[in-house]
């Protein structure tokens, strides 16, 4: 009885933490290795797997783990929100445990035009600094996860629409 008990507030404990924001299988199974330990008689180790199989099964069934929709939903939230361009995404994704083939498939979901949009933005909000200091300016558009064709892209249209403005006000 009372393990049932300790095995029903375990699933339940990890259903709150992933109503919180989705979740990776990964990250949901370091968190029941937490569950486990935190509990005040942890169950054996044949037991623990038995749970975390059945804890998975259940978090799986009723939506809380679902890798593609973690991983479309941190591409969207890191991209509209963060400005990161897909490289950068890429690799968060494979920090949390989103296979390359899920990854690929959440940055894909948003239009080449939107990331390259995305990079313009960027780079035309530090246009004060390229004549400058051009390279350090690429380098950091380039640590924002966007590609070396992209950052060009972007420094074209940057300097293009400088060059537009600059003949308009003659």
């Amino acid at each position: 009885m009372k393990e049932k008990k300790a095995q029903t507030a375990g699933l339940a404990r990890l259903q709150k933490w992933c109503g919180v924001r989705d979740r990776t299988e990964r990250e949901v199974r370091e968190k029941m290795r937490e569950v486990l330990a935190k509990m005040a008689t942890p169950p054996s180790t044949s037991r623990a797997e038995a749970w975390s199989e059945d804890w998975m099964t259940a978090l799986r069934e009723d939506h809380y783990v679902d890798d593609a929709r973690c991983a479309e939903s941190y591409t969207r939230v890191h991209h509209e929100d963060k400005s990161w361009g897909p490289l950068k995404i890429k690799a968060g994704l494979a920090s949390r445990g989103v296979g390359g083939k899920e990854a690929d498939r959440a940055i894909q979901a948003i239009p080449e035009d939107q990331w390259q949009a995305s990079a313009n933005r960027l780079l035309a909000r530090r246009e004060d600094e390229l004549e400058a200091n051009q390279n350090r300016v690429i380098r950091w558009l380039m640590q924002r996860g966007f590609p070396q064709r992209m950052v060009w892209t972007a420094l074209d249209h940057v300097t293009k629409t400088a060059r537009r403005e600059a003949g308009g006000d003659s």
